[in-house]
């Protein structure tokens, strides 16, 4: 047998119905088997090929329902949190403000005091230096009158010629004392 490759198919098919298409040739009633065929292999096909395909498919739907409800969980869930978090921000921004305004007023309280303080060191201060004033002007007023008499002691003297003894200094210089002082 010499043949070339191009032969091949026609010995394996062959034209006149002697080679391997004569094994599946069932004549004019093909159609027949190739229902019966079909619905014999439909539940095999059912069970072993279109069931794992439903169930991945089936599989599948569920995978995306359950992402697509597991999303829009997230995306309620981030709106809440975006909530949430506008609601502390506007709330530390009041808290922040109260505390502002709180610092504010015990600011201006203390400066309050402090001046209040400030006022009535500034008056006890003022008193106590007119009263150390009053002194030193008493004390100056005093040493004057002294001096004044003294030297109208010295004056008198002079003009009568005469020294005054040591006790009628005294008396004379009392009695001008207290001309001095009324």
């Amino acid at each position: 047998m010499n043949f070339s490759l191009l032969a091949l198919p026609l010995l394996l098919f062959g034209a006149e119905g002697d080679g391997l298409s004569s094994m599946f040739d069932v004549g004019k009633s093909s159609a027949w088997w190739t229902l019966i065929i079909f619905f014999i292999s439909l539940p095999f096909m059912w069970k072993l090929v279109f069931g794992p395909i439903v169930k991945a498919l089936a599989d599948r739907e569920n995978t995306s329902r359950d992402a697509a409800e597991a999303a829009e969980a997230a995306k309620e869930e981030a709106r809440k949190l975006q909530e949430a978090m506008k609601a502390d921000l506007e709330e530390a921004r009041r808290e922040a403000s109260a505390q502002v305004s709180a610092a504010k007023s015990r600011a201006e309280e203390r400066e309050k005091e402090l001046v209040a303080a400030a006022r009535t060191e500034a008056e006890k201060e003022r008193v106590k230096a007119c009263a150390e004033i009053d002194q030193a002007l008493a004390s100056a007023r005093e040493v004057l009158r002294k001096d004044a008499v003294e030297l109208g002691m010295d004056a008198a003297e002079k003009v009568i010629g005469r020294s005054f003894a040591d006790e009628d200094r005294s008396r004379l210089l009392a009695d001008l004392q207290g001309d001095v002082s009324s």
